[in-house]
């Protein structure tokens, strides 16, 4: 085993991610800030807004395959599909694979992965809330475009980290309107660590992509993907603040 580099990775989360991330060629990539500073973070609640494109996938794959290293547990991954759960859990593998001098792989499949340390990392849908309910006490609850999780899947998915009083629960995701469990805690939750990321946030999203990307969606879609806006879509027959207007608190309801 190499002591140094182990060491250096246990003292600096962000080692994983210069050591097991890689570009479409191959090349190590270089974290970006944010990216430094959400591997470093150890809140226990995080919401990630992101822009499309712009690496959280890819970072918090780097943070849970050093979580399954140096925290060992069960990590859990969870996404409106199956198909989208899959996604994240092999960005997971891949930087794990990466890594030289880490635990044995006992089992690997599409869904999930056994360490010979006890860590256990598993994908899940989460168009059900029934399906997660037989986990407990898990070191991380990764959840995936959170904004299309339904609040059922967030309602089952908190009670699971009561025996776990370290255990994290990171949502990331692009904004899907003024709705949902999201949308909520962003704007009214309290405990939670927020980041922020648009698309000029990135150095790699060029003017002119993004340039192309206005011409080729609806205005409302292009503030939602790459400037991480809470807009309306055009499927609101009124507008929030519409909705809003009209509602009284003080009145009294039959």
């Amino acid at each position: 085993m190499n002591i140094a580099a182990d060491f250096r990775r246990a003292l600096d989360p962000v080692s994983i991610f210069r050591e097991g991330v890689r570009d479409a060629d191959g090349e190590h990539v270089a974290p970006a800030p944010w990216q430094c500073d959400v591997m470093r973070s150890q809140a226990r609640r995080q919401l990630i807004l992101c822009s499309r494109q712009s690496g959280k996938s890819t970072t918090i794959g780097a943070k849970a395959a050093g979580g399954l290293v140096y925290a060992p547990g069960l990590y859990l991954v969870i996404s409106p599909t199956l198909r989208q759960s899959r996604l994240l859990f092999a960005k997971t593998v891949g930087v794990y694979k990466r890594l030289g001098d880490v635990p044995a792989i006992r089992s690997e499949s599409a869904n999930e992965l056994i360490l010979a340390n006890g860590s256990h990392l598993v994908a899940l849908p989460g168009d059900n809330d029934a399906t997660i309910r037989g986990f407990s006490a898990p070191k991380a609850v990764l959840i995936d475009e959170a904004s299309r999780v339904s609040d059922a899947l967030y309602a089952a998915v908190r009670p699971m980290l009561a025996a776990s009083p370290n255990g994290q629960l990171i949502a990331l995701t692009t904004p899907y309107g003024m709705r949902g469990w999201f949308w909520e805690q962003w704007t009214g939750g309290k405990g939670w660590e927020t980041t922020k990321i648009t698309a000029a946030d990135c150095p790699h999203i060029t003017e002119e992509f993004l340039a192309e990307e206005r011409e080729g969606m609806s205005e409302w879609q292009f503030r939602a993907e790459y400037d991480c806006e809470f807009t309306d879509t055009n499927e609101s027959f009124f507008a929030s603040e519409l909705i809003d207007a009209a509602i009284k608190p003080e009145m009294e309801i039959w």
